[in-house]
């Protein structure tokens, strides 16, 4: 496009003035423009600033609309704020980072800076600028600050109790330091665990595991995720611990320990199982539960070549209870029930609520139908015996269906089946007895 008035006369100002001389030696440029501010469409951009921005000098037009177009909008607010201010006092810098998007749609970070140059009484008519590209300096101070917000994260972190530990040799460890959390959680203050080994924190017992994991952590040269439950001054409790070895010099050096108390966790996570697998009133295995160890027995039995009894019972008399005396009381007769259950039977065999008033019994390596009848006449016994609920006595029966393994049913559904159908032939002729299949 040529040289024009505005190239020509920024030439001669250098030449003559010395401040114009020291601004552009100082700015260590990637770019030059000289403005005309008594006829501000015209401006001046020098080939450089055109290169740092990837496009081609010869192509492009000599107005401020062209650097503008391709500025980040919130940055030229700015610019144009600081450029009123300088305009007005000379003591205001022009000079502020800003973005530009360069030809290949990347971000260009420049150091936009300015001088207006005055008349005699000091109005701006032309302005100076430089560009210095710092976009590579951008990006270090953003790794660096990804870095530090990393270890901030990683190390006091509230939510994780953090510490470091100096490997010194093969099974041989020493505690370098903790995080805040880790000192408030635990209970262990920097001072009693700084510079000493897992044996003299934990016990030679008690650090035997924890060695193993960390020599594990070493060995595999990777990351490891372990439960430990630890006896620590603010009591016992269940950690979730990761372990990330540090290389130095092609030799791990150093352990990174973020350890998560997951204690309530684990609580939570027994009692949502105990809710989902057992009867909540009477504590014994529910239906959903007893299917699953039922299918086991069956399993077992089956290799075994041997036979178990599957008793269904039915609560005689329990309904008139609980019209009554009201669900209370009821629940009351249930709660005992179980109990007496427990007691008449052996710890291998398995009882369970079945819902209602209905319960069933697995007898595990019965011999025979005799040896079964025996410990039926126990339950029903057991049973029969009136109960002091709140000052009430209360008395229920049974109704027993008995089925046997293989010889009445081979699977769960079936030898449901046949229990209950025996069951409820009890029922229909007076109830108060047990009926084999």
């Amino acid at each position: 496009m040529g040289i024009n008035y505005l190239k020509e006369e920024l030439y001669t100002l250098v030449k003559r003035e010395s401040i114009i001389f020291d601004f552009i030696q100082k700015s260590a440029l990637d770019g030059l423009w000289y403005w005309d501010l008594e006829k501000p469409s015209n401006e001046w951009l020098s080939p450089e600033f055109w290169k740092t921005l990837g496009y081609d000098y010869e192509k492009q037009i000599h107005s401020p609309s062209a650097w503008q177009n391709i500025i980040f909008e919130e940055d030229l607010k700015a610019v144009m704020k600081n450029f009123d201010l300088h305009c007005k006092n000379s003591n205001h810098p022009f000079d502020q980072v800003v973005r530009y998007k360069h030809q290949d749609g990347s971000t260009v970070w420049i150091r936009f800076r300015g001088l207006a140059i005055r008349d005699d009484e000091g109005k701006a008519i032309r302005m100076l600028g430089a560009h210095i590209d710092i976009t590579d300096l951008k990006k270090a101070e953003e790794k660096i600050y990804q870095i530090s917000c990393e270890y901030e994260k990683v190390f006091n972190s509230t939510q994780n109790a953090m510490f470091l530990v100096e490997v010194l040799d093969k099974n041989q460890f020493k505690y370098i330091r903790t995080n805040k959390y880790h000192q408030e959680k635990t209970k262990i203050k920097l001072k009693n665990i700084r510079n000493k080994t897992p044996e003299e924190v934990f016990g030679k017992e008690a650090s035997k595991d924890v060695v193993k994991n960390y020599q594990e952590c070493v060995d595999k040269e990777k990351s490891i995720v372990y439960e430990k439950t630890l006896d620590l001054p603010n009591g016992r409790s269940i950690w979730l611990t990761t372990l990330t070895p540090i290389l130095e010099n092609k030799k791990f050096t150093f352990i990174v320990g973020s350890s998560v108390d997951i204690t309530k966790r684990k609580i939570l996570e027994k009692k949502l199982k105990e809710s989902a697998n057992y009867d909540l009133l009477t504590q014994l295995p529910n239906r959903r539960l007893f299917i699953e160890e039922a299918n086991q027995v069956i399993l077992e039995h089956k290799r075994a070549k041997s036979k178990f009894g599957f008793l269904f019972i039915d609560l005689d008399g329990f309904k008139k209870i609980n019209d009554l005396y009201g669900h209370d009381i009821g629940d009351e007769v249930l709660k005992v029930t179980a109990k007496r259950l427990l007691n008449i039977l052996r710890k291998s065999d398995i009882v369970a609520r079945m819902g209602g008033d209905e319960f069933t019994i697995i007898l595990r390596n019965v011999q025979s139908q005799k040896s079964i009848e025996k410990i039926v006449k126990k339950i029903q016994e057991a049973i029969n015996e009136s109960m002091n609920i709140f000052g009430i006595t209360c008395s229920v029966g049974s109704s027993i269906g008995i089925a046997i393994y293989p010889k009445n049913g081979k699977d769960f559904d079936t030898l449901v089946k046949n229990s209950d159908e025996a069951m409820y032939a009890i029922k229909k002729n007076g109830k108060g007895g047990y009926s084999f299949v």
